[in-house]
């Protein structure tokens, strides 16, 4: 008998935004529009950036992304629980891109955190673009990935998830990851960026995990260790897995989200 989520699976995606597709097809942007990972604080402004969909290499060999996705009808706390709820069962990960999604599964906090999913780490497979991968995602407070300590109280912002990805097989954290939602209208604006390569650290204890990282974060080592294609993949893969979660929120959290008959 099949599930309740399963007839998602063999619903047609949602598309992104065609100037937000374009953008991305278009070719890189210029490096030097790419946002600093030290000016995070830049995305809690609405007021446009320089480059709000793009992807590029930067010199130091860092690949970027910049992908913003409108999503009406979506609000903070629905946000805040989908990134709770989906990764507790592998369909509920599968239903937001079926195409790219295979599996997830979810280890707890140490010490829970006024956000439940802050402290997490998600083991998620799938593939954005260069075959499929065995990734890690450390869900962190936005401070622990360089926001000031009033993000969250900033009237503007309806929430953040971010955190530091990186890939199970080769154990080695890679990418920081910052999805800020910022509240428009009857709903939110989405701004996702990565750096893809510009926090490489091996999983292993402190001390070897510090040479590693001293060893690992250079131009060349990034340059021959990000698959070809990567940086222009996940900027497609990103506007296309929120345009789709834009359109299946506020269904799923009025089906299962609390309170919901289906919780």
């Amino acid at each position: 008998m099949s599930g309740p989520l399963e007839p998602y699976l063999t619903r047609p995606i949602s598309q992104p935004d065609p100037a937000v597709a374009a953008a991305i097809a278009g070719g890189p942007m210029d490096p030097r529009d790419a946002m600093l990972l030290t000016d995070v604080d830049r995305l809690l402004d609405p007021a446009p950036l320089a480059v709000e969909n793009g992807w590029c290499t930067l010199p130091d060999g860092v690949g970027y992304v910049a992908i913003r996705t409108a999503m009406p009808q979506v609000t903070g706390p629905m946000v805040d629980w989908w990134f709770d709820w989906h990764p507790r069962e592998a369909i509920r990960y599968r239903i937001w891109h079926p195409k790219a999604h295979a599996d997830n599964r979810v280890d707890p906090p140490a010490v829970p955190g006024a956000k439940a999913h802050w402290g997490t780490v998600h083991h998620p497979t799938e593939d954005v673009g260069i075959g499929m991968v065995r990734a890690r995602i450390a869900f962190c407070h936005p401070t622990d990935i360089g926001f000031s300590t009033n993000a969250l109280h900033d009237t503007r912002v309806a929430t953040i998830a971010c955190g530091w990805a990186g890939d199970e097989a080769r154990h080695m954290r890679h990418t920081p990851m910052i999805h800020v939602f910022l509240n428009e209208g009857d709903g939110v604006v989405l701004r996702s960026r990565f750096w893809l390569g510009a926090a490489m650290r091996p999983y292993l204890p402190g001390p070897l995990a510090a040479a590693g990282e001293w060893a690992l974060n250079r131009p060349a080592v990034r340059r021959r260790a990000l698959p070809a294609g990567l940086p222009r993949a996940l900027a497609h893969h990103c506007a296309e897995e929120y345009a789709n979660l834009g359109t299946l929120l506020p269904e799923l959290y009025a089906g299962y989200g609390p309170g919901a008959a289906g919780a």
